[in-house]
Order: C-alpha cells, then structure tokens, then sequence
C-alpha cells in the first residue's frame, strides 16, 4: 500500500468504521489495527467499510472483474450471485414494483 492510499485508509477508518473510536478498536479494546499498519488487516473494514468507497477498494484489492453496473442507475456494485443485475438500492424497488404489477394482475382476473 502506497503512502498515500495508507492515508485514505485512515481516514477512511476513523470516518466510517463503526468500531473505531478516536483510533481504537471498540472490540478489541487495543489501538485500531487498521490505523497502526499498511495493510489490509482488519476484516470487518475490508468486508464492510471499504467495498463502500468503491475506487479505493478497487484499487487496494484489485476486484474490478467481479464488479458489474446496476441496470437502473449504472453504478458499480459486487454482485450476490451470478444472475444479479441491480445493486441492493435499486433491487429493493424493482422488488417492489414487480410485487405490485404481479399482485393488480392477479386481482384484475378475479370475477365474481
């Protein structure tokens, strides 16, 4: 990791870690592992903090070929399986809006 993208990690970590507070890790009651090194360490910053900051987790992992664009909005987001096309923003609404064609088509075809 180069000077500068230990620097983004940083204050990456200090920003947006849930269990970094003022440089130390809530859960392991010691200084945050993932400030004190120039490496990726620290397991939940990688799983949950830095796939959020997509260039920077590209550049650090290099996972660019297992990213894909949202079919709505065209932002990049890693795929659950191999038939995911939107990213979990817009799935939740396409969700809902199939959800609501299926159910007024299946109450258009009731008759009494």
């Amino acid at each position: 990791m180069t000077e500068a993208q230990a620097r983004k990690v940083y204050k990456l970590a200090k920003k947006e870690c849930c269990n970094c507070y003022d440089g130390f890790c809530v859960l392991l009651d010691t200084p945050c592992p993932q400030c004190i090194t120039r490496s990726l360490i620290c397991k939940w910053f990688i799983r949950a903090v830095l796939p959020a900051y997509f260039p920077l987790y590209v550049e650090l992992t290099g996972d660019q070929g297992k990213t894909k664009p949202c079919a709505v909005c065209g932002k990049l987001f890693v795929p659950s399986g191999s038939r995911s096309v939107y990213c979990t923003e817009c799935a939740d609404q396409i969700k809902r809006k199939k959800a609501a064609e299926r159910k007024r088509k299946q109450r258009s075809s009731v008759t009494f």
